[in-house]
């Protein structure tokens, strides 16, 4: 009898794009964001994302999300007898709660079925990464149950950094006053920021103007991956409304950082559109 296939589910902050959410098979799970004063954009791949963009900046108030129905996510669950789930960070959405609750109601009509939650504890490339990884994995053909424990180490082990050009959307939805480090005067800098391993927010450094904090953000990446082996990382550029920027960056960390073997670019979709607004770029390795 041939191995049951593990099925990949995402939601839709996992910034994949179409070519490569085919080539691993991944179902998706779309969040929606809306504008106060603007419109609604379901995170489905179709989402006007220069709209939006133009939505958050006219708006007074922050854009808001919305995560997955627990119903959508038991749709995609029912139809695989094994299937793994990836989540944004639970401390920004509500769609890991709302996947473990759909798993918890799928097992309960089909207790055969192999169902398991990550929480990414990350965003956008981050997700990507991981994907990627549970990806690898599946294609070598390792079970299951195997597969989790090395998910949940690199999970512990991955870092998600990014340099937001308009905090506009930050301020407005109040997610700066959460950021620990950050103060007033921040508006007039560019940070970089990242995840401080569980899935929160914090201050990673200080740069007056987008150019210096890319090559800040360059030099650190640097710094963290300089006890990897050459050629032995893959690093995700997730990045919203700027690809040139993104293809700039991609040759600096790839002349800087020997440790990178390889740097896949990512559009944002709306979901991460609402955090990093425009101009704004995610790394994660």
């Amino acid at each position: 009898m041939e191995k049951a296939r593990i099925q990949l589910i995402v939601d839709s902050c996992c910034d994949l794009t179409p070519e490569l959410r085919e080539k691993i098979d991944a179902r998706v799970a779309p969040l929606k964001v809306r504008v106060a004063g603007g419109a609604e954009y379901v995170d489905d791949g179709t989402a006007d994302i220069p709209a939006l963009i133009a939505d958050m900046a006219r708006s007074k108030q922050g854009a808001s999300s919305s995560c997955p129905s627990t119903e959508e996510y038991a749709a995609h669950m029912r139809a695989a007898e094994e299937c793994f789930v990836v989540t944004l960070s639970s401390r920004l959405s509500g769609s890991y709660n709302a996947a473990r609750v759909a798993a918890d109601l799928v097992r309960e009509d089909y207790p055969e079925k192999k169902i398991h939650v990550f929480d990414s504890e990350s965003a956008s490339a981050g997700e990507v990464q991981l994907a990627l990884f549970l990806h690898d994995r599946i294609e070598q053909g390792m079970d299951f149950e195997k597969i989790i424990p090395l998910a949940d180490a690199y999970i512990s082990k991955m870092r998600t950094l990014f340099v937001l050009e308009d905090l506009g959307n930050f301020v407005k939805s109040g997610r700066l006053s959460k950021v620990s480090g950050l103060l007033a005067s921040v508006l007039s800098l560019c940070p970089i920021m990242g995840d401080n391993g569980h899935g929160d927010i914090k201050l990673v450094a200080k740069a007056r103007g987008i150019q210096n904090s890319l090559r800040k953000l360059t030099q650190t990446v640097a710094e963290l991956t300089a006890q990897a082996e050459e050629k032995s990382l893959r690093l995700v550029l997730a990045y919203c409304n700027c690809p040139e920027r993104a293809e700039a960056l991609k040759r600096a960390l790839l002349e800087k950082c020997a440790a990178l073997r390889e740097i896949l670019l990512m559009p944002t979709g709306a979901l991460s559109t609402m955090y990093a607004n425009d101009g704004g770029v995610i790394v994660a390795f």
